[in-house]
């Protein structure tokens, strides 16, 4: 292997150049125009001059500054007037003035020069070093914030190019969920009124088992419909406005608890809902989030000898967080990631039918309020979805 050396003049070229930037010296004396240069030359900037009031005011129309130092004493526009019309002018409204002067702090209004905008005051005979350093902090200012503006300006970039992106995609989306509504559900739609017209004028001529294969086939018609229904509900929740408001928690999930009750009249559940439960959100996306998450433990509480589930709400660390608990099939933690995600399924289709959308929708609603939502459970034990809005 061969090591090579680089030169001095390698390792310069990799170096970052710094950019420089401008100071601008305004005084009508020329002599100390020059005093003022040789104490700022070792900064390494750019060093502009101007010899009056007006002369400055040209100086900041042409060009952006760091800082200016400004001597107070001028003829026809003193520095006060001058540091006046600067703060007037919206391209140098914000531009620090360090006003020069060779009175003396008893002679000198200050208070008239901190209320034009004066950062500081320089008093003569000027130490080099002080004034160094009091200009090098303007200068730095002013070099972060050039930066920031450029990462600003990256990133708005950034984000313009995302949005269009994003805007292709949710519309591929639609068209992919009007596909779904129109190409796919028409022919199951029609696929699954055959199967029944089969059964209901064919039924008795058919033995056991094609009739038990056209049922299986109703039932695989159903579980793709389904299917598309979630699909359907996962797109409509990625568009359209939200309108957030004051939303009764505790009337909402009992008022969905009798309604999943009511289509299932032979489940006894043992339901507790806690009083004066309230988000802010928007009410219909409350109502889909709250529907899956209650249908949820419903299907997984059913199984248990005496199911029960439990709607409350917790305040931890200042923070509001509702629940629904059960004492259903619970889950192993360690697979808690998939919880969420759209078909992913902890358990299999016979023991607990479904399209496996209902979890993956309740965190998009969730996400759409900037909030979260998580799961704790054991297997054997019982599963409580927390979310947070």
């Amino acid at each position: 292997m061969v090591t090579r050396t680089r030169g001095a003049n390698e390792i310069a070229a990799t170096t970052p150049t710094k950019t420089k930037v401008n100071v601008l010296l305004v005084d009508d004396d020329a002599t100390k125009r020059f005093a003022l240069r040789t104490i700022l030359t070792p900064l390494d900037e750019t060093i502009m001059e101007a010899s009056s009031g007006a002369d400055a005011l040209r100086q900041l129309l042409r060009n952006e500054f760091a800082v200016v130092l400004l001597d107070v004493r001028m003829p026809i526009m003193d520095g006060f007037e001058t540091a006046q019309l600067i703060r007037q002018r919206p391209r140098s409204e914000l531009t620090p003035i360090i006003f020069v002067t060779a009175l003396d702090q008893a002679e000198t209004d200050m208070g008239r020069g901190y209320n034009l905008g004066a950062v500081d005051f320089v008093f003569a005979p000027v130490v080099p070093a002080i004034m160094r350093a009091k200009v090098t902090v303007f200068v730095e200012l002013y070099r972060a914030q050039q930066e920031l503006r450029r990462y600003r300006t990256q990133l708005e970039t950034l984000v313009e190019e995302r949005t269009i992106a994003l805007t292709a995609i949710n519309r591929e989306l639609e068209a992919f969920s009007y596909s779904v509504s129109h190409d796919l559900r028409g022919p199951l739609a029609s696929f699954d009124a055959m199967s029944q017209k089969m059964l209901d004028s064919y039924g008795p001529k058919l033995d056991e088992a094609a009739t038990a294969n056209l049922e299986r086939m109703r039932e695989a018609s159903k579980r793709m419909t389904s299917v598309f229904d979630g699909l359907q509900m996962l797109f409509r929740l990625t568009s359209g406005e939200m309108r957030r408001e004051q939303t009764d928690v505790s009337a909402m999930a009992r008022q969905i608890v009798d309604e999943q009750m009511a289509e299932n009249p032979g489940q006894k559940v043992e339901v507790e809902i806690a009083p004066g439960i309230t988000v802010n959100g928007d009410k219909r996306l409350v109502h889909i989030l709250l529907s899956n998450l209650i249908n949820n433990s419903l299907k997984f509480a059913a199984g248990q000898k005496t199911p029960r589930i439990t709607i409350g709400r917790e305040m931890v660390d200042s923070e509001s967080r509702v629940f629904v608990r059960d004492n259903g099939a619970g889950f192993d933690m360690i697979d808690s990631h998939r919880l969420f995600g759209a078909f992913q399924r902890l358990h299999s289709q016979s023991d607990f039918p479904g399209a496996g959308i209902g979890l993956a929708t309740a965190r998009r609603i969730v996400n759409r309020h900037g909030g979260r939502i998580w799961a704790e459970g054991a297997v054997g034990e019982g599963a409580t979805f927390y979310f947070v809005l």
